[in-house]
């Protein structure tokens, strides 16, 4: 069976089931719960549903952030419901009849209890990765490597997830993801997101989303999808805080604090980490160069070694003051900085078509690199009469800032014995801008309409500046060939509307967002202007059809892009040393893709399994491709694909075995059609690849716990050539002290010391085998204490509902 017909099929199954659900006699009933002081909505709350008959319970819920609940698929009876909520007199609503209608059952306000309650203890723990069929939602506050790690390492543990030697994440085998802070675009993972996730502490983390078929309210950038980092911001009342503080091998440390002071008002929170690393790396470099007539030209190889000592400082502050009722007003910020002073010896030798040497020279490169991102964002939120009914408008303003001075020195043996000095200095930076203007109405209790307008202004400023040193005049010479500047200046206008409606079962949003990009490229140095303007709509359609209360179909469709950032658009070279340059496009056009999705959830109390089907089709992707553009010097450069092809299935299955032992596996494979044959390369490259990832989380005792997560991914396929299969195991201890306010910690990345990359290029002109190797096997011990006035112990037990 071919795609088209798997599409057409999914279709028709959907239709079949539209049908069959409007005789349904099943309704819903939903509410929300706010303190009767503060009219704050309250997060966790539980939701109990009884048979009014014979008190049986029926189902059971928590509310949401915004302190909403639902029951979905009730059917005729009288019930009533009991709201429980530590610190807060019980609620009961009695006499809900539920007949031939579904009930609204409004706000309902609780009362603070004044009885003082000991400390409790109890079993009972929010689950680390909650899922559904179209995101999941990894709790990193329950993953032992959060006390110690990066973002980076977190991002290893996540299904669906795979992050490489080099720190590179991809979403289902795709590198094209955009990320998130805090629900929004963020300068701080822009352009060198791996950088800055390999550098920021995650004990910072709350929660990570992963959602990999937006609705039309998101950007629609990213291939894979869009990976959501919330950030830490405590809800609890009074003054809370957290210090954590690790040490590790080779030299590795980071520390923490957060605080938090909560009122029925304002709550004021912020955070500061600082992270030191150290980075060994070992790569390797052969090549064969070849002519038309695919003739040897040369050989060449290469070994090197290079240490780092990045120190990295995270601040994230923020203020939400509830002026009443109807009104909240949010003022936050996150600062990243970063300083690294690299050493890197690289041996590289060339060899003639006879194999006999003929160039042998050794590079010593000192890097002294800077990075520093900030942003600053305000939110103002209206709540109109009818619950629900909301404006929002919010303000954000970004800049960032990146220096790397090089400094390199050639000793050359053959052919002739002389030294080489040669300096580079890379400066980038760029403000950013966007604006944002939310609007969502409910219709009635099953119909919800969204709308929204989104303003994206920035500007990016590359200059490069090359210099070589002269021994007759004792100066440094400006360099032409290296040195440049360039200038892109991006706005996008886009509105966007989705419309969702329930129909009992079945429910539906289908979503519209149409963008313009206005976009120019300025060469300075060359005194040239590249206008590279576009129209595009962007549809996206989610359908979802409960079978019952533990089972859900789900099929969703959206297309997709990735634009190309200022590095894939300045044409003129950027030398990552004197031997290898990469440039870019400024006519690259946007990769565009269209991507479904078709997915069943079976949730039970001990386990969900959510098997799924995808498919994307791309045109105009992004590729990298490599050639010689001397004997000596290897570019790096990017162009359009004529169009590539993903088919893949991938089955995540999380379970508590017991009360002692949970685990979470995950298992996704993919078959690739690439079609180069535009840019001179085969129209039918096909591959099989998958990866697979198990974590498992054992409670030894009480108050300890034991994890593992394991991953492997098979070998993968790119334009010019594959790159080689990977594996790494990570494993953790936890014990808590004092009452759960202390706890010490002991993790180990890369157990077996297994994560390596391999590269390989194969084609008629150039074969490369290059490979990577960083000291990934990091040892850490790390202690944590918590401190303050809390409503709720961390182990307090509460039911959640696992939908997202």
């Amino acid at each position: 069976m071919n795609i088209k017909s798997i599409i057409v099929t999914i279709i028709h199954f959907f239709i079949t089931l539209t049908c069959l659900c409007q005789s349904s006699t099943e309704f819903k009933i939903h509410g929300k719960i706010v303190d009767s002081k503060s009219f704050k909505p309250l997060e966790l709350v539980n939701i109990i549903l009884y048979t009014t008959k014979d008190s049986t319970l029926y189902k059971g819920v928590v509310t949401d952030i915004n302190g909403k609940f639902e029951f979905n698929n009730i059917r005729v009876n009288t019930y009533f419901i009991e709201v429980s909520y530590m610190g807060y007199e019980t609620l009961l609503i009695s006499e809900i009849n539920v007949n031939d209608k579904s009930i609204d059952l409004g706000t309902k306000k609780i009362l603070i209890s004044n009885i003082k309650l000991d400390d409790v203890i109890v079993s009972a723990k929010k689950s680390v990765l909650n899922t559904s069929i179209d995101r999941k939602v990894y709790n990193v506050e329950k993953d032992i490597q959060s006390q110690t790690g990066s973002a980076s390492d977190i991002l290893q543990n996540i299904p669906s997830i795979s992050v490489d030697v080099d720190g590179t994440v991809a979403l289902r085998g795709s590198t094209n993801v955009t990320f998130f802070i805090n629900g929004k675009p963020s300068t701080l993972l822009g352009k060198n997101s791996a950088v800055v996730l390999q550098q920021m502490p995650s004990n910072n983390i709350e929660r990570i989303e992963v959602i990999t078929n937006p609705s039309a309210k998101y950007k629609p950038d990213g291939t894979g999808g869009i990976i959501n980092i919330v950030l830490k911001k405590d809800k609890q009342k009074g003054f809370n805080g957290l210090f954590l503080a690790n040490a590790g091998n080779n030299n590795r440390y980071n520390t923490s604090m957060s605080l938090n002071y909560n009122t029925e008002k304002i709550n004021i929170f912020g955070n500061y980490g600082i992270k030191k690393n150290n980075s060994p790396r070992l790569s390797t470099d052969y090549r064969i160069n070849r002519d038309s007539l695919l003739n040897v030209i040369n050989y060449y190889g290469s070994k090197s070694k290079s240490t780092s000592n990045p120190l990295s400082q995270l601040v994230s502050a923020g203020i939400e003051f509830q002026m009443n009722d109807k009104n909240k007003f949010e003022l936050s910020g996150n600062s990243n900085f970063q300083n690294m002073f690299r050493i890197q010896k690289t041996h590289s030798n060339w060899k003639n078509p006879e194999n006999i040497l003929i160039n042998d020279y050794t590079t010593k490169r000192l890097n002294n690199e800077t990075e520093m991102e900030w942003d600053v964002n305000g939110l103002w939120e209206h709540q109109f009469k009818k619950d629900g009914h909301v404006i929002q408008f919010e303000l954000n303003l970004s800049d960032y800032a990146e220096t790397e001075d090089n400094h390199y020195l050639e000793n050359h043996a053959i052919p002739t014995v002389y030294d080489d000095e040669k300096k580079i200095l890379i400066k980038k930076s760029g403000p950013k801008l966007m604006l944002y203007a939310e609007y969502t109405l409910p219709i009635n209790n099953n119909t919800e309409l969204e709308a929204g307008y989104v303003m994206e202004s920035f500007k990016d400023n590359l200059t490069y500046l090359g210099k070589d040193y002269s021994k007759n005049t004792a100066t440094w010479i400006k360099d032409e060939n290296k040195s440049n500047e360039f200038i892109s200046n991006q706005q996008i206008h886009a509105v966007y509307s989705t419309f969702s409606h329930t129909f009992d079962r079945l429910s539906f949003m289908a979503g519209l967002r149409a963008e313009r990009a206005l976009i120019t490229s300025k060469l300075l140095t060359l005194d040239s202007i590249v206008p590279n303007n576009y129209f595009k709509v962007y549809p996206t359609v989610h359908l979802a059809y409960e079978i019952n209360e533990n089972q859900e179909l789900q099929l969703n469709y959206s297309k997709r892009i990735k634009r190309a950032d200022s590095d894939e658009m300045n044409p003129f070279p950027e030398y990552s040393d004197p031997r290898n340059i990469a440039s870019g496009n400024p006519k690259a056009k946007p990769e565009q893709i269209h991507s479904i999705e078709f997915g069943y959830h079976l949730k039970t109390k001990p386990f969900n399994f959510i098997p799924s089907i995808y498919y994307r089709y791309k045109y105009d992707g992004f590729t990298e491709i490599k050639k010689y553009v001397n004997d000596s010097i290897l570019l790096t450069t990017f162009a359009n694909l004529s169009k590539s092809e993903f088919l893949g299935t991938e089955l995540i299955v999380s379970a508590n075995l017991g009360h002692f032992v949970s685990l979470n596996f995950n298992i996704n494979g993919y078959y690739t059609k690439l079609d180069a044959s535009n840019i001179g390369y085969s129209n039918n490259r096909t591959t099989f690849s998958f990866d697979t990832k198990l974590g498992v989380n054992i409670n030894y005792i009480k108050s300890g716990m034991f994890q593992l997560n394991s991953y492997y991914r098979s070998k993968r396929i790119n334009t010019q050539g594959t790159t080689n299969s990977l594996f790494y195991t990570n494993i953790g201890l936890k014990q808590d002290l004092l009452k759960n306010k202390a706890s010490i910690v002991f993790t180990v990345s890369d157990l077996f010391n297994s994560l390596n990359q391999v590269y390989f290029i194969d084609t008629p002109l150039l074969w490369q085998k290059s490979t990577r190797k960083r000291d990934s096997q990091i040892v850490f011990l790390g202690f944590t204490y918590r401190f303050g006035t809390k409503e709720k112990h961390e182990n307090q037990e509460l039911n959640y509902d696992d939908k997202i």
